[in-house]
């Protein structure tokens, strides 16, 4: 249970690269996950992301029947509240703390190897191009990513910063429905509703009141160090 608890806060984190050239307004995935034991299937029922976001802030709001968090991060760190089953936990990084966690990966993955291809469909009312996304892990194995996209949105996170989006380095749009897999579990998103209403700068202000501070160290810790 706590190694599902810590790789839904890794999809949540990943989440935040999904903000676009609109510089202001929201898109909510349904998202479905493969790989649980029936009854942890159970517990789950109907999942949900929203990610907010307004110039350089982004909110990732996932919730289901057994755990939600939310993770805020702009251009001075990043702020993750997490809930499961009465269990409250929150961490907080400052940029300088992001860098150098990022800066301690060693055997980085190389750069995702990408094909864009003309077929299309329409995903939440836009008009989106598949593209085949190749990631070689530390292991040297291939594994490839099917991302339904919108090139009308620009991808913010060219860079592939952040723990979980390596793939979207070098990528020239915003995923509205794509699949990833963490810690033996895969998650599919789809996106399903997209706005663009003004957002209120108070809502990616996140209380830690009532949470239990831990480090990314520790919340690795709980994913066996991974």
């Amino acid at each position: 249970m706590k190694k599902l608890f810590s790789t839904l806060a890794v999809v949540a984190l990943s989440a935040l690269s999904l903000n676009a050239q609109i510089k202001e307004g929201s898109i909510t995935y349904d998202m479905k996950m493969e790989g649980l034991p029936p009854e942890q299937a159970a517990m789950m029922g109907d999942m949900e992301l929203k990610t907010t976001f307004k110039n350089e802030k982004a909110l990732s709001e996932m919730s289901s029947m057994m755990f939600s968090s939310q993770t805020s991060i702009d251009e001075k760190g990043m702020t993750m509240l997490m809930e499961q089953m009465g269990n409250k936990i929150a961490i907080k990084q400052t940029k300088e703390e992001m860098e150098k966690e990022a800066a301690k990966v060693k055997d980085k993955p190389a750069d995702p190897k990408i094909e864009y291809t003309n077929e299309t469909k329409t995903v939440a009312g836009y008009e989106c191009k598949k593209a085949i996304i190749t990631m070689v892990g530390k292991d040297k194995k291939e594994e490839k990513m099917e991302v339904w996209y919108s090139d009308k949105f620009e991808n913010p996170n060219k860079e592939g910063k952040g723990r979980g989006q390596g793939f979207m380095k070098g990528f020239k749009g915003l995923p509205f429905e794509f699949s990833n897999a963490q810690g033996g579990m895969k998650f599919t998103m789809i996106a399903k509703a997209v706005s663009t209403d003004p957002v209120d700068d108070s809502k990616f202000n996140l209380s830690t009141e009532g949470y239990k501070i831990m480090t990314m160290d520790e919340l690795k810790a709980m994913q066996g160090g991974k």
